[in-house]
């Protein structure tokens, strides 16, 4: 198996399920030391005790995101356990139920998206940077959206807090260029299974609906899964495939965009 992480030390925030847990899965078969970050400790301690059980090495923090606690803990624990900061992937995001038009969202619900989709990572940003500069540069691979390009209906500080977190992205890249870190973000279209704050409101024959319609609206006829979503992010932190990249928006949508 190319083991392109081998000894490399990876933080990704957002890794208690969904594509996060996929992609730390990815990242330890590649031979990564992790530390995984999410505010749901329990499923947490879960996702690393399966990995645990694969041979990884892997640290948990705990923690909100939005908190500047939480950002120093992760990446002091990679530093004090692992010794370096290889990878940064801001995944962690929410897109909550009762999300509306501009005019209708509260201010409490616009301070809580921005929070944890856009201001965790420019927190996550600020403790990694200067580990990667010491340690002689670094990849960080944020988690943006199709919904940060083209907007959606009734979404709109979702996507406001991608779209912006899209242009942290550049900014990142364009200031550290020529100090060997790289900083890309993926922007994934409609996945299998809908964000976990969002699915718990829904019911079952609520999330079977949207499946179908998604396979009416995507080119290739089908939602995407987290396996190959998460390869994505790997291949951006990739320096062996992707060391002439920074600064990219990568659009993982089968196809939606295009239409």
């Amino acid at each position: 198996m190319n083991q392109r992480f081998t000894d490399k030390v990876v933080v990704v925030t957002g890794s208690a399920s969904g594509l996060g847990a996929e992609a730390a899965r990815q990242f330890a078969e590649e031979g990564a030391q992790l530390v995984l970050v999410d505010l749901n400790a329990s499923s947490l301690e879960k996702t690393a005790q399966s990995l645990k059980a694969s041979g990884a090495s892997v640290e948990i923090v705990p923690g909100d995101v939005s908190q500047r606690e939480t950002a120093a803990a992760a990446i002091n624990r990679a530093l004090d356990v692992f010794g370096r900061l290889d990878v940064l992937v801001n995944n962690a995001a929410i897109d909550p139920w009762d999300a509306k038009a501009l005019p209708d969202t509260s201010e409490e619900l616009w301070d809580q998206v921005i929070a944890v989709n856009l201001k965790s990572a420019y927190l996550f940003c600020k403790q990694a940077v200067p580990a990667m500069l010491a340690g002689g540069g670094g990849s960080i691979v944020n988690t943006a959206s199709i919904a940060g390009i083209t907007a959606s209906s009734q979404e709109s500080v979702y996507g406001i807090s991608k779209a912006a977190l899209i242009h942290l992205t550049k900014s990142i890249a364009r200031d550290y260029a020529t100090s060997n870190i790289r900083s890309n973000c993926i922007c994934p279209g409609i996945l299998e299974a809908v964000m976990t704050d969002r699915r718990q409101d829904m019911t079952g024959e609520m999330l079977v609906q949207r499946s179908k319609r998604a396979g009416g609206l995507i080119p290739m006829g089908r939602e995407g899964r987290y396996e190959e979503v998460a390869r994505s992010i790997l291949f951006l932190a990739s320096e062996k495939e992707a060391s002439y990249i920074t600064g990219a928006a990568l659009v993982v949508d089968g196809g939606y965009t295009i239409v």
